[in-house]
């Protein structure tokens, strides 16, 4: 007979999150992702004036404020036909940057590891040295990530004055400068944390890590002892042991809206769509299904420049605040794994394709991402020139609406924003958690965690740590889903 397993709320994530799981013979048969909080950013928004947006939307979320920032102030951009100094890319490059490295050393750290010291896995070989290191709040690696991530905290506030909500993020380049003292510092200290990288995460230089470019290679890395005892190395070792690499498929599409500008009009990341093949990204296609979320509307999916948001709390049938999301009304994963897929990074593109997507895979990407990063970082500082401007002239005429587009740390965040009489008439948000842990549609399509989640084994239903790490391997927040 199948048991009904509700957890609620699901702990270490951001925001508050519901998940229902239906298992049945210690098989999870169905699942729903709820989001539980209604927020009503998209609510706030019309009436005002546009540059508004820079200050209001980064509220949306305290772990990706700046993301939030950099895609207002790109839609921004778009709607006044701003231009902004080379200075200004590597400045918003390196903010959002800083945040998203941030975000994946919290997540893997102080989220998701902790899981692994669970009693279920206290069979694998390397379980007490897992517990030792990756017990949530007091083992010996969580401690040292903790000042690592002081690190990064430093770097925010060098390059955006503060951290979260900083005010430095604008349509033409940052307020905030940096002259040669405070440069030589932020190389400085992202050296350290470059440094913990290589000392305890890795066991190895950076450049050794980016080098392998296969599953193969990254088992004969994993083979030797020394990078085998470092913290992805015993990682890896549960993943395998414990058959992470076996769990949490999602839908196999993924999509990415490129990430990081360049001032000669590409991205540092491309651009996206992915199915089995790489395929032209279109944000047209994007719909916005509300069809099981507590909203009100006569249109079943719109585009996110005419969406609307009107709240119906006790609408028959819906079970989220988070509406559903769909690309070419289709289900996608957005994310790191997302990111590497589309960019043909070479590791994530063999590990997909001998392993699927997975727990696995998915953390792999992230952590992979984290390193390549932390290397890309550094020659965004070298290129800054304390002497150039960081700034442009502003404008306070908005002659069109405006899209931006980024890629924050959970995946593909777009703000949508309608302009009329210089006021701003509609501005929608579409976050990455919402096209992860986003509900069904209207045809009854799961989301991507729902449809990760169904088919799933769990040894103990009332230990079910199994869809704590399907979960956790998409590093939900929910903040920014119901927002």
């Amino acid at each position: 007979m199948a048991k009904l397993i509700a957890i609620d709320p699901f702990n270490r994530i951001e925001g508050d999150l519901r998940i229902e799981i239906e298992v049945d013979a210690n098989k999870v048969i169905s699942a729903r992702s709820s989001g539980i909080m209604f927020r009503g950013f998209e609510r706030i928004m019309p009436g005002r004036a546009p540059m508004d947006a820079l200050v209001i939307t980064p509220r949306i979320c305290g772990i990706c404020s700046g993301s939030h920032g950099v895609a207002a102030s790109k839609a921004l951009a778009q709607a006044q036909g701003a231009e902004m100094p080379e200075n200004g890319f590597h400045m918003k490059n390196f903010i959002l940057g800083t945040e998203v490295v941030m975000s994946h050393l919290s997540h893997f750290y102080l989220l998701f590891a902790p899981d692994l010291a669970n009693p279920l896995y206290k069979k694998q070989s390397v379980y007490e040295t897992v517990k030792q290191r990756f017990t949530a709040m007091s083992g010996t690696s969580v401690m040292l990530a903790l000042k690592a991530r002081q690190s990064t905290l430093e770097l925010m506030g060098l390059v955006g004055g503060k951290w979260p909500n900083s005010l430095a993020i604008h349509p033409t380049g940052t307020t905030s400068t940096m002259n040669l003292s405070s440069l030589t510092r932020a190389i400085g200290i992202l050296n350290e944390f470059r440094d913990f990288l290589e000392k305890r995460f890795l066991g190895c230089t950076l450049s050794e890590w980016l080098d392998i470019d296969s599953l193969d290679k990254l088992l004969k890395w994993h083979s030797n002892s020394v990078y085998c005892e470092s913290d992805l190395g015993l990682f890896l070792t549960m993943c395998l042991e414990a058959g992470l690499d076996r769990i949490g498929k999602g839908p196999n599409r993924y999509m990415s809206y490129g990430a990081y500008d360049l001032p000669d009009g590409s991205t540092w990341l491309p651009e996206g769509y992915y199915d089995g093949r790489s395929r032209p990204f279109d944000q047209a296609l994007i719909k916005e299904h509300i069809g099981v979320s507590f909203f009100r509307d006569a249109v079943e999916a719109r585009h996110p420049l005419e969406g609307v948001t009107s709240p119906l709390v006790e609408k028959k049938g819906a079970y989220s605040w988070t509406k559903a999301p769909r690309y070419n009304g289709k289900t996608v994963e957005v994310g790191p794994l997302a990111r590497m897929i589309i960019a043909d990074e070479p590791l994530l593109t063999d590990m997909i394709h001998q392993l699927d997507s997975s727990v696995m895979t998915r953390m792999f990407a992230r952590l992979r991402e984290m390193c390549k990063l932390t290397k890309e970082m550094s020659g965004w500082l070298e290129r800054i020139n304390p002497n150039e401007p960081f700034y442009g002239a502003p404008s306070s005429r908005f002659a069109a609406n405006g899209i931006g587009l980024i890629e924050a740390a959970r995946g593909s965040l777009g703000h949508w924003m309608k302009i009329s009489s210089n006021l701003i008439d509609n501005y929608q948000v579409v976050t990455p958690s919402a096209w992860n842990m986003s509900p069904r549609d209207e045809n009854g399509q799961p989301g991507p965690v729902e449809q990760a989640l169904t088919g799933a084994s769990v040894a103990d239903t009332n230990n079910p740590v199994e869809v704590n790490l399907i979960i956790r391997s998409f590093d939900p927040c929910m903040s920014c889903s119901v927002h």
